[in-house]
Formats: C-alpha cells, sequence, structure tokens
C-alpha cells in the first residue's frame, strides 16, 4: 500500500495529492481505488458514448497503464500482479501488469545510497559508463557492463551522481542524475533531440569525425544525449574539433565523460 499519495474527490470527481498536498492527478475519474497497490490504482470513468462504466488503471504519475474499456477489474492484489482478472462484458482477460508497466517512472522515489560516477564505477567493476537512447522513444539510459541505468538530466551534468532508487513501482534501479536533485521525489526522465543529418562534406574532415562516422554506421542506435551539435562530434565542440583536442583522445568520446 502506498501511504504516500491521498485521494480525494472535487465536484463528484477523483484525483491524487501527495502527502504535501500538490495535485498530481487532478479530478477526472468517477471512482478510484482507495489506495496505490505496488504503484498501481484502478479507475473508473462513465462512458455517455456507451452508457456504462469503463475500467482501467493508472500509475502515481496519473500515465494510463490498462485503457479504460473493461467492464470489471478485480481489485490489485501484490501475488495478482502478473494475471490480473478482467472482464469485456462475460469473455475474461489476464493482463500482466509487470509487462504493461514497464516504462520506468521517476516517481514516488526512496534514496537508498548515491555514489560518484568514479565510485559507481569501482562498485560495478566497469571502466567506463554509455549514455544511449531508446530507438522509439528517445528516452536515455546508461549501460554498465552488461546492465542497464537509467537518466533523469536536462543537460550537460554540472555534477553528475549515480543514486540506487526504488520507485513507487517498488523497481530498485541505478539513477544517472545531478548532485543537486539528490531526495527529490520525483524528477524527469531524460531524452535525446531527434536525429539530423550532418553532410560529411561540410563539416572539417578529422581522423576524429571519421572514426565517427564509421561508429554511426555501425551502431544503429548511436545517439548524443545533449542533442546539440556536440551530437555529431561525440561530445566535442566545434572548437575542439578544429584546435585538434578531440584527436588527442584517439576516438575515446567518453573521455571527457567518464573522467569528471
Amino acid at each position: 500500500m502506498d501511504k504516500e499519495y491521498i485521494i480525494f474527490q472535487e465536484d463528484g470527481l477523483f484525483g491524487v495529492k501527495n502527502q504535501e498536498g500538490e495535485v498530481i492527478i487532478p479530478p477526472q475519474y468517477n471512482w478510484f481505488d482507495p489506495q496505490f497497490i505496488c504503484g498501481f490504482a484502478r479507475v473508473m470513468k462513465y462512458s455517455y458514448i456507451e452508457e456504462k462504466n469503463k475500467w482501467g488503471i493508472v500509475n502515481t504519475l496519473g500515465n494510463i497503464i490498462v485503457p479504460l474499456k473493461y467492464d470489471k477489474i478485480w481489485a490489485i492484489k501484490e501475488e495478482y500482479l502478473f494475471s490480473l482478472k478482467t472482464f469485456l462484458g462475460d469473455k475474461e482477460e489476464r493482463i500482466n501488469l509487470h509487462l504493461l508497466g514497464n516504462k520506468v517512472i521517476f516517481d514516488g522515489l526512496s534514496y537508498i545510497c548515491t555514489y560518484s560516477v568514479e565510485a559507481f564505477k569501482e562498485l560495478v567493476h566497469c571502466k567506463k559508463l554509455y549514455v544511449k537512447a531508446q530507438p522509439n522513444t528517445r528516452q536515455l539510459y546508461f549501460t554498465y557492463g552488461a546492465n542497464i541505468g537509467f537518466v533523469s538530466l536536462k543537460g550537460t551534468p554540472k555534477e553528475p551522481v549515480i543514486s540506487i532508487v526504488v520507485n513507487s513501482n517498488g523497481k530498485i534501479f541505478p539513477l544517472l542524475m545531478e548532485k543537486s536533485d539528490v531526495g527529490k521525489n520525483t524528477l524527469s526522465p531524460a531524452k535525446a533531440a531527434p536525429k539530423r543529418t550532418i553532410s560529411k562534406a561540410a563539416s572539417h574532415k578529422t581522423s576524429f569525425w571519421d572514426y565517427e562516422s564509421e561508429k554511426i554506421n555501425d551502431v544503429g542506435d548511436w545517439s548524443d544525449p545533449y542533442g546539440d551539435e556536440q551530437a555529431y562530434y561525440g561530445g566535442w565542440s566545434r572548437e575542439d574539433i578544429d584546435s585538434g583536442l578531440a584527436d588527442a583522445y584517439e576516438g575515446d568520446a567518453d573521455a571527457k565523460w567518464n573522467n569528471d
């Protein structure tokens, strides 16, 4: 049971507040579960088109995890999250909330511990961390060895740290973030800007650029977390390219990132 969320009613509709009284889900549902279970709650809206109630499931950010299309959804219990019974008319369906809720949310965060980037790399026995973007959503994540962490940054980090956190769904994961944001209950996931194509003929050709061109061709989801011109120079500015500073790192664009 997630006690940090308060279900409230206004003008006959239900919404959700946090413990500070801030509205996180505006009143919009005709019925709302009395509390969240593992970050999920059933909601109901009256459909004037079908002239009947329609049920769905939301998470603590108000995101609709299960569309409001069901005629009935059984009560959410921890032991049934893998196989929750729903009905469309007389037809029974089973839904798996663990699969439907696979989009990691940065809400209801509790902090287990926080490390500097270098300390985290020592902890997980990795020399480098690689920031990447999901091909479809462009949401950033980072890899350490064969493992995955997540990213909440608004741009080039001033003082990056990695916190081990637990969210409202009970998921434990490492989160790359600004040190100044540590302790915040809700954060926004970082996204990469859409890719653009820059002509090699129009660019300053260097051994570094040739290296990056090969890397882009070899890795289909290559992306830069910050979405500006540096994306096309592996994290370096045009001045760094022109001065030859980038070449001094022999194509290791992560050197700047890792040696913070």
